[in-house]
């Protein structure tokens, strides 16, 4: 994808971001930031985005991982300042909050896991399970896009869901 194409997709995207992560975090400054976080992640990986990619599923992906990194620093800072108090370092100092390699392997390797659990769905549930946990498609939307009855979508993620935690015990 170009660079052109990506600006144009960006300004759509963008409100769906803050969505996210105004739900998440119930602060507009803080969804804001995550929009800003996610579109920049974003725009590093356009070149290697081919145009036939839900790339909005891409964006709603990114932004989760942005607000949960997110919320991970401010519990670490929080942690940082209340330990801040039992020792000599003045309040607000920055701390490290990157994750150890230790952490980030266990993460790439929780992320293979999941990545082959969901080759072990077959192509349906996998395609509503992604709509559903990906892209946050209500049971609804996803029945209207796929005109399949709502009750059958609920059966069919709740199926797969079962299937994913089976595999990744």
């Amino acid at each position: 994808m170009n660079r052109l194409t990506f600006e144009q997709m960006a300004h759509r995207l963008r409100p769906r971001i803050i969505q996210i992560a105004f739900e998440f975090f119930e602060s507009m400054d803080d969804a804001e930031d995550v929009a800003q976080d996610s579109l920049i992640r974003l725009w590093g990986l356009c070149e290697k985005l081919d145009e036939g990619r839900n790339i909005e599923a891409l964006a709603v992906r990114v932004a989760k991982s942005v607000c949960v990194d997110a919320y991970r620093r401010q519990r670490l800072k929080t942690i940082s300042m209340s330990e801040d108090d039992e020792d000599d370092t003045p309040k607000g100092t920055p701390t490290d909050t990157s994750p150890s390699p230790h952490e980030m392997m266990e993460a790439e390797e929780m992320q293979n896991k999941i990545d082959m659990a969901l080759q072990g769905l077959n192509k349906r549930e996998r395609q509503l399970f992604e709509m559903r946990q990906m892209e946050g498609l209500t049971t609804e939307e996803i029945s209207q896009q796929v005109g399949i009855p709502k009750a059958s979508v609920q059966s069919m993620i709740s199926m797969a869901r079962k299937k994913l935690f089976k595999a990744l015990r």
